[in-house]
């Protein structure tokens, strides 16, 4: 159903250009995206959790925020948007997604990036092009890439190749930008960012390098480490004969007699974070996964360390904050029979492998982690990490809101705290000055209200 034009489309413009606008409401829906310089007049402006503007006026330019306030000058050529009855808030930030991406254990099919450029990875086949190098025209396309277990230096920026149908589904749910998480394997590579628009607009990708993942998975064939206590020790290894490295690089520019580093790519490779110049990403969501987690970091002395998953994070508590990590929330809950714990009560229930039956209080147990461990001081940011889809973003956060989150802690973990933990808090998270025009605009007050649909989702000043 063709939507109210909330605006008047200035003579000026192309006639392609007001057409554009006469598509449906729903951001995952549409089929091009416009870039021009809007002023959102006449809306109510989240500007950040607990900062409202009542009334106002965003004005943006080249993609990005010009101006915010209750009064702000508009100036000719621009295109207005009243927005009487809306909201806008800063586009939302999934903390870490797999979508898109290759791992040990999935292929990225070559066909899911139709018309963009498919990316190869070392050891994966990508048809002796190297990591993100575009096909030439007439060129076969290459085989499915496969990610190895071990390649410290793979960069999901460069290798994400999300389908139209993903990106859409991501802003669908509000999503304008999200980081990158490898899974599966053990040192898969290093954690990215990217927008959500379409690939033929501006490059995907906003950041590489914002941290290195670290996973506990094994080998494939049998080989070592074949086991969860042998990627344990794996995993410490490689920390250690990367620090080693580090200091003997160090020792060698100083000019000590003998020093030499060993210039091994994957020791290189993990030198920022065995140093904590780059966080590490461990994905861990089991009580047992997340305390290993915190044993390495504390013998480690890896800083400020980022757990993906934890979803039984309130479990322990005192584990995650001992190391100061911050908890990247998978909102793909599991189900309360599957917890730490439960085995124990079938113990006790008198039927042997059969567990009492799960009650409501278990489920939300499970959906107030988030809550728990905001309450307690551990910073968190939601992700829809282990979905194969971001379209129900928005939906979960709802959920977690009502196990206890308060709207505005949610807020936050959808925005600001996923910003700075991915490195891109100058560019998205907040309204305000200088940051890229990325908003979602709901109709009411409430972003997370399930009467409240999505009326328009704005990436780089592109209107979907």
């Amino acid at each position: 159903m063709a939507r109210r034009l909330l605006f008047a489309v200035p003579l000026a413009l192309p006639v392609a250009f007001a057409t554009a606008f006469a598509q449906t409401a729903d951001p995952g829906k549409a089929v091009t995206a416009v870039r021009a310089d809007y002023a959102l007049t006449n809306v109510r402006i989240v500007t950040a959790p607990g900062k409202v503007i009542e009334r106002g006026t965003v004005l943006t330019r080249d993609g990005r925020i010009a101006a915010v306030g209750a009064t702000v000058q508009i100036p000719a050529g621009v295109t207005q948007m009243d927005l009487s009855g809306h909201t806008v808030y800063a586009g939302l930030i999934d903390a870490a997604t797999s979508i898109g991406l290759p791992s040990p254990s999935r292929p990225l099919p070559a066909t899911a990036a139709a018309g963009a450029a498919p990316a190869a990875g070392r050891g994966g086949g990508g048809g002796g092009g190297g990591r993100g190098v575009p096909l030439g025209r007439g060129s076969a396309p290459p085989p499915p890439v496969v990610l190895p277990e071990v390649e410290a230096d793979a960069e999901a920026a460069d290798m994400f190749a999300p389908t139209d149908d993903q990106l859409k589904a991501f802003r669908a749910g509000g999503v304008t930008t999200v980081g990158l998480v490898f899974d599966g394997g053990l040192f898969p590579g290093r954690v990215g960012s990217a927008l959500t628009g379409t690939r033929g607009g501006s490059p995907l990708a906003l950041r590489a390098a914002s941290g290195q993942v670290v996973a506990f998975g094994t080998k494939r064939g049998g080989a070592y480490p074949g086991t969860g206590i042998g990627a344990v020790a794996f995993i410490r290894q490689a920390f250690l004969d990367a620090q080693y490295e580090a200091r003997l690089d160090k020792a060698f520019k100083a000019g000590t007699p003998g020093a030499r580093p060993s210039n091994d790519p994957f020791s290189r490779a993990l030198v920022p974070a065995a140093t904590s110049e780059m966080s590490s990403w461990f994905v861990a969501s089991t009580e047992r996964q997340i305390v290993r987690v915190a044993e390495i970091a504390k013998e480690l002395g890896l800083k400020t360390p980022v757990v993906v998953g934890s979803q039984e994070g309130w479990r322990v508590i005192a584990n995650l904050k001992s190391t100061g990590a911050t908890a990247v929330v998978s909102l793909q809950w599991p189900s309360p029979d599957s917890i730490t714990g439960r085995a124990f009560l079938a113990v006790g229930s008198g039927k042997s492998g059969t567990a009492p039956a799960t009650t409501a209080a278990d489920t939300a147990e499970v959906r107030a982690n988030a809550a728990a461990l905001t309450k307690a001081g551990v910073p968190v940011a939601f992700a829809s990490y282990g979905g194969e889809s971001g379209n129900t973003f928005r939906d979960r956060i709802r959920l977690t809101i009502a196990a206890g989150m308060s709207p505005d802690d949610a807020l936050r973990a959808a925005t600001v705290t996923p910003a700075a933990v991915l490195g891109i808090s100058a560019a998205v998270g907040t309204i305000e000055v200088g940051k890229l025009a990325n908003f979602v605009i709901v109709t009411g007050n409430d972003l997370f209200a399930a009467t409240n649909p999505i009326k328009h989702v704005f990436i780089e000043g592109r209107i979907y």
